[in-house]
């Protein structure tokens, strides 16, 4: 592949990987959309933003199997056009809770259609540091995405909540670049299509979607909170919730451009510096009395997102099943994200309060759990087993 069409292959895979997030793309108005419909419950609220993620779960595996007959630059970009019409739609028609639910499941489905894509593609045409390289890009430019829309969402809000959902236009120009650097026919960089029919599939990245489960249920659960946090303790409007679910985000988006360097160094303990991360910074989070102190917590917590890399790498474990590891792991992802609201019950039954401070300490109980999950996995690794 010449080197202008190597870079425009790249830019497609980072920009589709925009809306990858986009289930906290409305984090900052969940308490806006709970005042709305005051008769809702806060965990029903809060399972709006982790309602896309059924469908997306959903819709991985259904893309991975049809990548082997439709070309993924068509299932691409119509996730890309189904994400954007989600949002849309939802500026226009939002009278009940009901039906947000019904455009959340819609992005939820766009979102599916391209999340297995961007990473199925880097394990097939990448080895070596550029695979590493690529795929902590890739990471970054998903955290990128969800950052974008949190910041940019939080302001719009500030004319109506139902305008935060504009940011999921963010799908448009991913449409665009991957109309115009994805070939055709989604062949890769390298040679890797022309190599000889792939074997029988086993389940061999078991380990690291467990660990990716419990990683997007505490993970999810910062963005899930944040705008109740802000509310409850009066630090301001829906954009101070925007701009700390953006910095949450900018640590992820910092995480994921160093991965590459740090997993040079930590190897297989780099989901475990993550991991501790995620817990220091949930800490920081439910002892903040400013919004200063909580925007370092959320800084140091968005750096977990370096986990997701080091577990997407093992995708390519298995010759010829690299899209649908990719999609098995990411399907992992969209599970923990969506029972992330178990921990706001979990934080009540154990505290006996509904106090938004109880659910970042479950969060942090969560994290150390995964962090030593990590350890014992990586060492069994070593081990051979």
């Amino acid at each position: 592949m010449k080197t202008e069409r190597k870079g425009l292959f790249k830019a497609a895979i980072l920009t589709m990987s925009l809306v990858q997030m986009g289930a906290n793309g409305i984090a900052p108005i969940l308490a806006q959309i709970g005042d709305a419909f005051s008769d809702a419950s806060p965990t029903r609220i809060q399972f709006l933003m982790t309602f896309p993620t059924i469908f997306s779960l959903i819709f991985t595996m259904i893309t991975a199997f049809l990548s082997d007959v439709i070309p993924k630059k068509k299932l691409a970009v119509t996730g890309l056009a189904v994400v954007s019409a989600g949002g849309g739609l939802a500026v226009c028609f939002h009278g009940s809770l009901g039906i947000l639910f019904l455009w959340a499941a819609v992005i939820g489905v766009g979102i599916g259609m391209v999340a297995p894509v961007a990473p199925g593609l880097i394990n097939e045409s990448f080895q070596g540091s550029e695979k590493q390289m690529m795929l902590g890009l890739q990471n970054s430019f998903s955290t990128g995405g969800g950052m974008m829309m949190s910041f940019v969402g939080g302001f719009l809000a500030l004319a109506g909540w139902p305008f935060g959902y504009f940011v999921y236009l963010i799908g448009i120009p991913g449409l665009v670049v991957t109309l115009i650097g994805l070939p055709g026919d989604s062949s890769t960089a390298s040679e890797k299509t022309k190599e000889a029919p792939r074997g029988k599939f086993r389940l061999v990245i078991w380990k690291e979607m467990v660990i990716v489960i419990l990683l997007l249920t505490a993970f999810s659960s910062i963005p899930a909170n944040i705008s109740m946090l802000v509310e409850e303790r009066s630090f301001g409007d829906t954009s101070v919730s925007g701009t700390l679910s953006t910095v949450f985000l900018l640590g992820g988006l910092v995480g994921g451009l160093l991965y590459g360097k740090i997993a040079q160094r930590l190897k297989r303990f780099t989901s475990t510096l993550g991991s501790l991360l995620l817990a220091a910074g949930a800490f920081v989070i439910a002892l903040a009395g400013s919004v200063p102190l909580a925007l370092a917590g959320c800084f140091f917590a968005g750096f977990a997102t370096m986990v997701m890399p080091a577990n997407l790498a093992a995708a390519s474990r298995l010759p010829g099943y690299e899209t649908l590891n990719s999609a098995l792991i990411l399907s992992a992802s969209f599970i923990g994200a969506f029972i992330t609201p178990i921990l706001t019950s979990i934080a009540r039954a154990v505290s006996g309060s509904s106090s938004v401070t109880y659910r970042f300490y479950t969060t942090v109980a969560a994290a150390l759990i995964l962090a030593a999950l990590t350890v014992g996995f990586s060492e069994k690794e070593k081990d051979g087993k």
